[in-house]
């Protein structure tokens, strides 16, 4: 053969083996729930929620499974109701560290109380990661405990919250805490606020974005229980694993922890300032909502405070956080007073009953708050779970009104006592 031949017949088989070339190096076409998750990671709910309703209709057809399906459209449902909420939020700072890592890395005033793990404060093994929280005066925690597995009809064991009080030296044996959903595999990461109310608390479950989400609930005041909890929407939570909210009121920094967009082992802790009151963000378009919801950048989230508070996290983190030196409440005694602070009343009587007041103020702010995301949740509820929630409903808001006409009335007390005690 000639090499004329050669050349003749390379040239003839060239375009084969390129052609079969391509076909290997080809990338495969993405499965439906691929696709679907990638919608769900950019907060594109709708579009997940199309996708997987469209191919979960076929496989049924098709006799196939769709379990897996229909937890992710779950997912997609939920947070494409959640999203319009997103709280508008200013994050001045992220640290990603190791999760192990995690609770030292957040520095909070000793009036906020103590975050530890399980096995440290009770030196022993866990392997569940289970946490605790104790109140400023060390008499009382929160903790997540572990539920056997002969009491929950033969699922895992299962992760629950419960409360221990100091008696003496000694800490009373956890007592689960009632009013929580049942149906959570894991409850994890309680914070009690300075209220000594408000939890919040990490948890897995049917009502979870994703994996660990967290949930705010508050005590009724009578028993010991809590309120039905709620999830507390975007950019706390994602479609990751979001494990712990705490709020420094002392030195006005929040932290919470996500391991959104991080490698295995791995956590970012966001810093915040905590809003006075809750606030949703309006007249944006959905791109920017989404990335707002999902937390593409902090910086998209700053305004003129963030300077402040960069100065405030950073003397908390150097040991030099503030001493109790912002105004404890606004009280306007008269027309020409306003106090700020216990110390500046004159009258014994008012000097003790603004405690109250305070405290009561917190507690009516709190309530509210609740009944703002009860009542968004009862208005997209279907009929018979309506149903059910309409005992809650009635009962925070009789709590309500009652609340208001004590703190009118304790109000009307501190008055008549600082004046006439000047007098």
């Amino acid at each position: 053969m000639t090499p004329r031949h050669f050349l003749f017949l390379f040239l003839l088989t060239l375009p084969l083996c390129i052609s079969a070339q391509k076909r290997k190096s080809a990338t495969p076409p993405k499965s439906i729930a691929e696709q679907a998750q990638e919608a769900i990671d950019r907060y594109q709910f709708n579009q997940a929620e199309k996708l997987l309703t469209k191919e979960i209709t076929t496989l049924k057809k098709r006799r196939k499974e769709t379990s897996k399906l229909e937890r992710m459209l779950r997912s997609a449902r939920t947070g494409a109701n959640k999203l319009h909420a997103t709280e508008r939020l200013v994050i001045i700072d992220s640290v990603v560290c190791p999760k192990q890592e995690v609770l030292k890395a957040i520095r909070l005033s000793q009036e906020s109380g103590r975050i530890d793990t399980y096995a440290s404060t009770y030196h022993t093994e866990d392997i569940q990661g289970a946490t605790i929280y104790e109140n400023e005066l060390a008499n009382k925690r929160f903790l997540s405990i572990e539920i056997a597995e002969e009491e929950t009809d033969g699922d895992a064991t299962k992760l629950r919250l419960a409360t221990s009080d100091k008696i003496g030296e000694e800490w009373s044996k956890p007592n689960p805490l009632s009013g929580l959903n049942e149906d959570d595999l894991a409850q994890n990461y309680p914070f009690l606020m300075s209220d000594g109310l408000t939890l919040y608390y990490a948890a897995t479950g049917p009502e979870s974005i994703g994996g660990y989400d967290i949930f705010v609930t508050r005590a009724d005041g009578e028993g010991g229980n809590f309120l039905s909890p709620e999830n507390v929407g975007f950019p706390f939570n994602s479609p990751a694993n979001d494990y712990l909210l705490a709020i420094d009121e002392l030195n006005q920094l929040g932290w919470f922890v996500s391991d959104r967009r991080q490698p295995q082992g791995m956590a970012c802790i966001y810093v915040f300032i905590p809003n006075d009151t809750r606030e949703v963000y309006a007249d944006i378009s959905d791109d920017q909502l989404q990335r707002l919801a999902r937390i593409a950048s902090i910086q998209e989230t700053w305004n003129d405070e963030v300077e402040a508070a960069q100065q405030r996290l950073a003397a908390v983190r150097s040991g030099q956080g503030k001493k109790a030196q912002k105004p404890e409440f606004t009280f306007p005694v008269d027309n020409q007073r306003v106090y700020h602070h216990t110390a500046d009343f004159s009258s014994p009587i008012a000097r003790f009953k603004i405690g109250q007041w305070v405290k009561l103020s917190q507690t009516i702010s709190t309530d509210e708050t609740l009944l703002e995301r009860l009542r968004e949740k009862y208005a997209k509820a279907k009929p018979a779970d309506r149903k059910q929630m309409t005992s809650t409903l009635q009962k925070l808001e009789k709590t309500l009104q009652s609340q208001e006409a004590e703190l009118n009335q304790l109000a009307k007390d501190i008055r008549n006592a600082e004046i006439t005690h000047k007098q």
